[in-house]
């Protein structure tokens, strides 16, 4: 949104409003945000100042208690809300927690698994303490990136 001001009376004037890309602006009564295209605008006759009111604020203009139980409202739907959030969010990083925590425990059991075929699969001036010239086997558990692997999962325990 693009605004401009009339030097003779300083009151700010809209000049575009895209509907695009939306405008989200503070209501001046609750301080919450809220759609542009929900707000009206409100004029004090006093200083002739514009400011935003959100459709809920707009009915308790003036009332004060109306305000106060408008305002309660509203902030305690935000506080469930809130909280319904923080339940949902947590119960998901518990979850990702969970499966972080088994993608390990079975990398480790690969590892081990690859740890005892070494047992039966390492190089002599032969060929393989198995008997086999070129043994396949070998090949595999005795990658560099293997055995760095076992050797760190022994030095974290």
């Amino acid at each position: 949104m693009e605004t401009s001001h009339d030097p003779r009376d300083q009151i700010p004037i809209r000049l575009t409003m895209s509907m695009d890309r939306p405008t989200r602006v503070v209501c001046d009564c609750c301080d919450l945000d809220f759609p542009e295209w929900m707000a009206s605008d409100e004029w004090e006759a006093g200083d002739r100042s514009r400011g935003w009111c959100c459709p809920t604020c707009e009915h308790h203009l003036g009332d004060e208690l109306l305000l106060a139980r408008d305002h309660e409202d509203e902030l305690r739907l935000r506080l469930d809300n809130a909280l319904a959030d923080l339940d949902a969010e947590t119960y998901r990083a518990e979850d990702h927690r969970e499966k972080m925590l088994a993608a390990f425990r079975a990398r480790d059991h690969v590892l081990k698994q690859f740890e005892r075929l070494a047992r039966y699969h390492r190089a002599t001036e032969h060929g393989c303490i198995c008997g086999k010239r070129n043994c396949e086997t070998l090949a595999v558990v005795d990658a560099d990136w293997i055995t760095d692997r076992i050797a760190a999962m022994y030095r974290h325990g």
